[in-house]
């Protein structure tokens, strides 16, 4: 096996790794918040210049507080979901977007915008 093909099957390996891992955490933040009430969790991510975060983690119905300690971890999954569909939205002028997680029918919806700078050149040469 080559160099390039060892990287390869890492890097497939790892993917399908952070995918069974995605599932898992799903499942158990699934339980938790359910049994806490919440009906629906809204995560709200930006990135740009190569760096990037959660901005808000809006929970449904309002009346509803996490821990911080599960907040970070919803906080972690939203970003790992949307990033698994969107990788590398955060390097040069990036992207954002929101995750919409309705936990009574176990649905998730991402809406994700990526950023872009347009250039329009004209050139009048020799008149």
């Amino acid at each position: 096996m080559t160099h390039e093909t060892d990287f390869y099957a890492q890097m497939l390996e790892s993917q399908r790794r952070a995918a069974e891992q995605r599932v898992e955490t799903r499942a158990a933040l699934l339980t938790e918040q359910r049994a806490l009430g919440v009906t629906s969790i809204e995560v709200q991510y930006e990135g740009y210049g190569d760096s990037g975060n959660v901005e808000d983690v809006v929970v449904r119905p309002d009346t509803i507080t996490l821990t911080e300690e599960l907040r970070r971890r919803v906080e972690d999954f939203g970003w790992d979901f949307a990033y698994a569909l969107s990788p590398g939205f955060e390097n040069n002028e990036g992207g954002y977007g929101k995750l919409t997680w309705a936990l009574e029918a176990d649905k998730i919806d991402v809406s994700h915008s990526n950023r872009y700078i347009e250039t329009s050149t004209t050139k009048h040469e020799g008149l």
